[in-house]
């Protein structure tokens, strides 16, 4: 049988920070494009790359660790943010991607306040149980012979 998440005001916050923080990045990224793009062209591409693809999903990695810490009272440092953010992204720009080829619809700054409403409780569950802390962390017993 199929078990109903609760509604929570800590899971919404969760997921309305993320969902800040990847609109603010997604538009300043869009704004800063073709600068990027411009300078020195293979090498602003590159960086633009760079920035989008491996800087951002680590920031949101470790705003999400932080988020988990403070909310719900998790105990521990994890170690995979850069994955956990890196899902977090794929996860909005697949998002982003379905609306811009089914609709039609460019991201923008109305897209993305829509996209945050909307978007806040799914995200606030993705990021809390992509990374769920070291509380269920079992060590690895030694090996005997």
């Amino acid at each position: 049988m199929v078990r109903m998440l609760k509604v929570s005001k800590q899971v919404f916050m969760h997921g309305l920070i993320i969902m800040t923080f990847l609109v603010a990045v997604q538009l300043l990224l869009d704004i800063t494009r073709n600068a990027f793009l411009l300078y020195m062209p293979p090498i602003g591409l590159v960086l633009y790359l760079v920035t989008a693809f491996f800087i951002q999903p680590i920031i949101l990695g470790v705003i999400n660790i932080i988020v988990i810490h403070r909310l719900y009272d998790c105990e521990g440092w994890q170690i995979g943010f850069w994955l956990n953010g890196f899902f977090l992204f794929i996860v909005f720009s697949t998002v982003n991607l379905v609306l811009e080829t089914t609709i039609g619809l460019t991201f923008s700054l109305a897209i993305g306040v829509i996209e945050v409403l909307l978007l806040s409780y799914p995200f606030g569950y993705l990021g809390k149980f992509s990374n769920r802390g070291a509380e269920n962390y079992i060590p690895q017993q030694p090996m005997t012979k």
